[in-house]
């Protein structure tokens, strides 16, 4: 009997132990085993260094005026990080309290002397442009020339301080 004892109590161990084995859970945990994060591109558009539109400069039959104006996508060493759509508005309007002066005619040319847009006496020349990826900083310029064609007999409509345009230029820059 202590025979038949030991050999149940040898095989109920042996049992418990390959059912506790097969039972059991075991885990493990690691801790940080990737981690990562991500920050927005640098998007930069600024109004370049060119500029020269003055205020209430004169203009008569005959005479020209030329504005220059410029966008950048850098700011000092820092440059956009991504490519980007440029859309132009250059509004042309009658001055605050005055009437346009029909006849002139605003043209805008690319850096390259080209035409990319032109309007007789007010209106809205929009034109577009882009700044391609690239790691060194990038400027557009552009003239705005206004033109008062001498015409015959109807200049003298448009003499004197109740006249007057004016120019406005504003940018939209979107990544592409």
């Amino acid at each position: 009997m202590k025979k038949t004892l030991t050999f149940v109590a040898l095989v109920l161990v042996l049992t418990t132990s390959v059912i506790a084995g097969t039972l059991a859970m075991y885990t493990t945990s690691i801790d940080k085993l990737a981690e990562g994060s991500v920050v927005a591109k640098e998007f930069i558009l600024t109004e370049g260094g060119t500029d020269t539109f003055t205020q209430n400069v004169t203009i008569a039959p005959g005479e020209t005026q030329n504005f220059q104006f410029s966008v950048k996508n850098y700011n000092g060493s820092i440059v956009s990080e991504t490519a980007m759509d440029l859309a132009f508005d250059v509004d042309v309007q009658a001055a605050d309290g005055k009437s346009v002066i029909a006849p002139l005619v605003i043209t805008v040319k690319d850096s390259s002397g080209n035409t990319v847009g032109s309007v007789t006496g007010s209106g809205t020349i929009q034109l577009n442009d882009e700044f391609s990826l690239n790691a060194q900083g990038q400027e557009k310029t552009y003239t705005a020339v206004v033109t008062w064609p001498g015409t015959e007999n109807t200049d003298i409509n448009y003499a004197g301080a109740g006249f007057g345009t004016a120019l406005k230029v504003s940018v939209t820059g979107t990544q592409k």
